[in-house]
């Protein structure tokens, strides 16, 4: 069970190094006819591959500069490889496609992903056949699915405020921020290429007929690694349901309540996340 109502406190992992910050390189990865810009963040705490690198996916609005310091810090605190990218239309990536359907989290688990682990291995990126998956929002979604269906193989995987199903309070949360687009467009320009496409992109399909009945409740009992699902309980975009549902139906989860914390958990508790996705790393680590 995990740390509802405990004012921020959380399990401390064993896994901290104190080495010097981890620096980044960029790389540009084709998937699928689209070219996606990719972080590394390279440790070497085991050039062998062995030790399983991170793999991080952002939220629905998100992109690898809005994690802000936490690969860097994810890099530093366990001297793993952290690898994190920006989806088609986001950050620095091409623009593709201009709207969203309503499996758009389905085709990114089982179709892209897989194919940019594969891709980003090619250029010397040891261990993505099986990473630990670190997804915030959308991007969580999108690192169950991947895990449930067996397009991808992790050893572990930490979600940070994920989604099951479609809840009232997030498409309340949507529709109000729609009337501050222009303001949201300007301030996600500092990210985005596109910002207003992703904007748009985001806000179109969740608020769609079509999505209303999405849920992948379904496929998390098929979820058997280490699960760490980390929720805020000040969460704009969510309830306590989508983590009372993940620990009723995946085998191996925990899950931890965040005091005064809301849907941008590595924003509001960076202290408390750095900490859950060290401790999913942990838990990716055979017995012994």
């Amino acid at each position: 069970m995990g740390t509802k109502g405990t004012g921020g406190r959380y399990p401390e992992p064993a896994m901290w190094t104190t080495q010097e910050p981890v620096e980044s390189r960029s790389l540009s990865v084709p998937v699928a006819g689209v070219d996606l810009h990719v972080e590394v963040w390279a440790g070497s705490s085991d050039q062998s591959g062995e030790a399983a690198p991170i793999v991080m996916l952002h939220e629905g609005l998100g992109s690898v500069t809005q994690w802000r310091s936490l690969p860097t810090d994810l890099a530093t605190a366990t001297d793993r490889t952290v690898v994190a990218f920006d989806r088609g239309g986001h950050g620095r990536s091409a623009a593709a496609p201009d709207r969203h359907d309503a499996d758009f989290m389905h085709r990114e688990a089982v179709e892209t992903l897989p194919r940019l682990l594969a891709a980003v291995g090619e250029q010397g990126v040891r261990g993505l056949a099986a990473p630990v998956l670190v997804g915030h929002s959308d991007g969580a979604s999108i690192a169950l699915i991947a895990t449930a269906t067996g397009a991808v193989e992790p050893r572990a995987v930490c979600v940070i405020a994920p989604h099951v199903f479609v809840e009232e309070v997030c498409l309340e949360g949507i529709r109000s921020i729609s009337a501050s687009r222009e303001q949201i467009v300007g301030g996600l320009a500092r990210h985005h290429d596109e910002p207003a496409l992703v904007f748009d992109r985001w806000r179109d399909v969740w608020l769609s007929d079509e999505f209303g009945s999405w849920n992948i409740e379904s496929l998390l009992a098929d979820i058997t690694v280490p699960v760490i699902a980390v929720q805020g309980d000040h969460d704009e975009y969510a309830t306590e349901a989508m983590l009372e549902s993940i620990e009723r139906r995946v085998p191996n989860a925990n899950t931890w309540f965040l005091a005064d914390c809301g849907h941008v958990a590595h924003r509001d508790q960076p202290e408390a996340v750095l900490a859950a996705c060290v401790a999913a790393v942990e838990a990716a680590e055979p017995a012994g």
